[in-house]
């Protein structure tokens, strides 16, 4: 019997096996049913470029090579990372290719059945789902009324040669709904996006050579999020002054956010695709789709306008929670319920969720190795979890606090978003494994200056606590950037970061204050 049977050999199903290897769980077996390790990844669109770089990307104790920390890679230079992370672990040994998982039965005996399409069946005490949710495209109802026109979801798209001099209506606002609408507007008569709401917030992959996501940073995130709101104004601010036409239309989009979070209460589209395809490629937003006539020929938008001479639509429009393997009340689990959004509160740690939680800002890559190793340590009983009832306690005060912040239209829908800051220093704390932020300020400011103005990115949480690796975790550190101060939209980042620690400081002080006052008047 095994001790784990983990599905999926994308990058979070490797980071899984590898975790679960080194912590010294060596009944294990990875399914893949691809021949190639890589997951959705390797079976995307042709230019696909990661919007969140190297230095955000790479796993915490694997180095992505010199002069890579601003880089970002397109999907074959990832693949080709995961692949030569699987060599360095050794986990191509305990990978299994050509091997598609049907249906994953529970037993009596707290064992799981995984049959597979071959026919052959394994027994587990464990399964950790890690294939991804890409598998189940989602279609808007009206999908059902285009009979003459042609059509495809984002999932089937590769490149935009079909639809060369046609008229084309690209559905959804997210990252690849930007980067596909971009592509087809370049070589398209007419090229519309229809966004139902409003747009995440669109951020550059890059600003002077540096990579925007170095900002992403414990010295901004970890301000109070009703401070997002000020941001958002501040950074638009900014973005005006470039008196650049693709940055004041990424200002319009940001500006139909309504939250009193601002940027931090939505997710991050990390590319100035959409923006682009609208200043250079007179591409056009048009409302939210309600009725479709002539077999899909003529569109009409929630505003009244109509798309006439329709040739073709591409639906980005994300993807059904459905896992078809998993038994009947686990198939469309609702993330929310799940504590820590890994495991079920009646399963426990028999079976576990890797890779599904998707940050609004940050890289989903550090999320699922700290996922991954929480779940070795709970393995080999070096972490327990708590009680069921507290299980599901915890997950309903987490998924409040998420839907409180992720209010708006455009990321409601989205029941596996996290506020990376907040998940990533959580997991932190019940592993054990928070980086030591005030000693590093003494005794290695060099590094705490990485930590705390740099990406918050894996390695800072190697330096200690369970699956510590001191040395390399501080030969990393020693090579990843900081926010430039040199760079004008970096230094305009930091002094509002400044600012808003002084004034919510105050604030605090303040408010601490009083109420001492207060006391101090009743006792005499």
């Amino acid at each position: 019997m095994l001790d784990c049977i983990v599905i999926g050999a994308g990058p979070g199903g490797l980071v899984t096996t590898k975790e679960l290897l080194e912590q010294g769980v060596r009944e294990v077996v990875c399914l893949e049913q691809k021949a190639d390790v890589g997951g959705i990844f390797a079976n995307t669109y042709d230019s696909l470029v990661l919007t969140t770089s190297c230095t955000y990307s790479m796993f915490s104790d694997f180095w992505i090579g010199d002069g890579k920390q601003h880089h970002f890679w397109t999907k074959n230079e990832a693949v080709d990372y995961w692949k030569r992370y699987a060599t360095h672990f050794g986990i191509f040994d305990k990978i299994r290719f050509n091997s598609q998982v049907v249906a994953v039965i529970p037993q009596d005996n707290d064992r799981w059945q995984v049959q597979l399409a071959s026919g052959e069946t394994l027994v587990s005490k464990r399964v950790a789902v890690a294939n991804g949710n890409n598998s189940y495209p989602k279609y808007p109802q009206w999908k059902d009324s285009l009979t003459d026109v042609d059509f495809c979801h984002s999932q089937e798209y590769r490149n935009s040669e079909r639809f060369v001099g046609k008229n084309v209506l690209v559905v959804g606002a997210g990252e690849s709904a930007s980067e596909i609408t971009l592509e087809i507007s370049r070589v398209a008569k007419s090229c519309w996006v229809s966004i139902r709401n409003s747009t995440p917030f669109v951020v550059p992959r890059k600003r002077g050579g540096c990579a925007n996501d170095i900002d992403v940073s414990r010295v901004l995130y970890k301000l109070p999020r009703e401070y997002g709101y000020t941001l958002l104004k501040i950074v638009s601010r900014q973005w005006l002054s470039y008196k650049n036409p693709v940055d004041e239309i990424g200002v319009k989009l940001n500006e139909k956010i309504q939250s009193k979070y601002g940027l931090w209460g939505t997710y991050g589209a990390k590319t100035f695709a959409l923006p682009t395809a609208i200043a250079h490629h007179g591409c056009k937003v048009v409302c939210d789709i309600i009725k479709v006539e002539d077999g899909g020929k003529t569109l009409i938008a929630a505003d009244g306008e109509t798309l006439q001479t329709v040739d073709a639509v591409v639906f980005a429009t994300g993807y059904k929670n459905h896992v078809s393997f998993l038994p009947d009340d686990l198939k469309e689990i609702d993330l929310r319920s799940l504590y820590k959004q890994m495991f079920h509160p009646q399963y426990r740690d028999k079976i576990v969720w890797i890779g599904r939680a998707r940050p609004s800002f940050g890289s989903q890559f550090p999320v699922m190795e700290m996922q991954a190793r929480f779940f070795a340590l709970i393995c080999t009983k070096e972490k327990k979890l708590p009680a069921s009832a507290e299980m599901k306690q915890v997950a309903s005060m987490d998924g409040e606090k998420y839907s409180e912040q992720f209010k708006v239209k455009n990321a409601s829908n989205f029941r596996s978003l996290v506020d990376y800051h907040f998940y990533m220093d959580d997991l932190a704390d019940i592993i054990g494994c928070q980086p030591p932020l005030w000693q590093y300020f003494f005794l290695h400011p060099h590094l705490w200056q990485r930590m705390v103005y740099g990406a918050t990115q894996g390695t800072q949480f190697r330096l200690r606590g369970p699956g510590q690796k001191k040395a390399l975790a501080q030969e990393l550190l020693a090579k990843l950037p900081v926010a430039p101060l040199f760079n004008p939209f970096f230094k305009y980042i930091f002094i509002a970061g400044f600012k808003a620690r002084v004034v919510y400081g105050w604030k605090a002080f303040v408010k601490g204050l009083i109420p001492n006052r207060i006391e101090k008047k009743r006792v005499t």
